[in-house]
């Protein structure tokens, strides 16, 4: 039986347990008993190592399929029998490798298009890190693909992760951290930039270029739409060194599944790592039926002999 709503969840497992293997255990039994269709992992270290022994494990214990990143910085799971991956991209010149694939929808009984999923972890030293890579991320806004009837469309995407920096605040919702309170001038240094006139400003700045782009985060829409405030809950711990508690984490999706999706939460982890989990609750119907829709046959799209492609090279 297909179930109505499917959960995407991404998860920053503080240094993969850092060889605590109870810790590990415990974590990924928790993260199985979620049972999400997609779980973005962050900081898969050492997962490749004695032959990816932690990689076969998490398949295992998640009773899902998975990819890991180039440098074990990220992964992304699949429950098979809610998507098939059709391909993946090996991309290069991040500090972290994020996980990228292509996932199709299982039993629609129709041509769907894929979803291009991405498992990302933005550098944490660095506002002009962050916007470089953040730039990056839109070349997954940017990939195209060929239907069955011959036409070339733009693939809808979900970038799932940690952000390390923050997204802009909606009405009513919570404010940004106060930069100037932060004593530790090192992370005050990580976390924000100079404004035009030198004050130093929190860094949204990798939000708005990915909205520009034609995404959305997910929970700012959630609050917007429907005005589920807990939906921008904080994903990392207060430390009055570092500032309040604050949300770092998180998806942004392109705008086109926005009508599927109907809830995101932030998922307590106290005790197993230091940043909390998103999850983003989607409608399967509706969101078959968007995909179904966008791999109709349309006489207006141009043609392309590639299966599937970057629009832009």
């Amino acid at each position: 039986m297909t179930t109505t709503t499917i959960d995407f969840i991404t998860a920053n497992f503080e240094n993969n347990g850092g060889g605590d293997r109870q810790k590990w255990h415990r974590t990924h039994e928790y993260y199985a008993s979620l049972r999400p269709a997609v779980l973005f992992r962050q900081e898969m270290w050492d997962a490749l190592d004695n032959n990816g022994e932690l990689a076969d494990a998490a398949e295992t214990v998640l009773g899902m399929t998975g990819w890991v990143g180039k440098g074990s910085s990220t992964a992304l799971y699949i429950d098979p029998a809610v998507f098939e991956s059709p391909r993946g991209w090996d991309d290069s010149g991040w500090q972290l490798e994020p996980t990228a694939r292509a996932l199709r929808l299982r039993d629609t009984h129709a041509e769907t298009l894929p979803i291009v999923c991405v498992s990302l972890h933005l550098p944490y030293a660095s506002c002009t890190g962050r916007a470089i890579e953040g730039e990056y991320l839109t070349r997954f806004l940017d990939k195209a693909h060929i239907t069955g009837s011959g036409n070339t469309v733009k693939l809808p995407a979900v970038l799932g992760g940690d952000r390390n920096s923050y997204t802009t605040p909606v009405p009513g919702g919570p404010l940004l951290p106060p930069i100037e309170t932060f004593t530790d001038r090192v992370h005050q240094t990580h976390r924000s930039r100079r404004g035009p006139d030198g004050v130093r400003i929190p860094d949204t700045h990798t939000d708005q270029e990915i909205r520009t782009a034609g995404a959305e985060d997910a929970a700012r829409h959630v609050a917007l739409t429907y005005g589920r405030m807990s939906a921008l809950a904080p994903t990392v711990v207060e430390k009055p060194e570092q500032g309040p508690a604050t949300a770092v984490d998180g998806f942004w999706l392109s705008r086109m599944l926005l009508p599927a999706l109907v809830d995101v939460n932030v998922i307590d982890m106290t005790g197993l790592s230091d940043h909390h989990a998103v999850r983003a609750r989607f409608h399967r119907p509706t969101l078959a039926d968007i995909l179904r829709r966008a791999a109709a046959p349309r006489a207006d799209l141009r043609q392309s002999s590639t299966r599937m492609r970057s629009a832009a090279r």
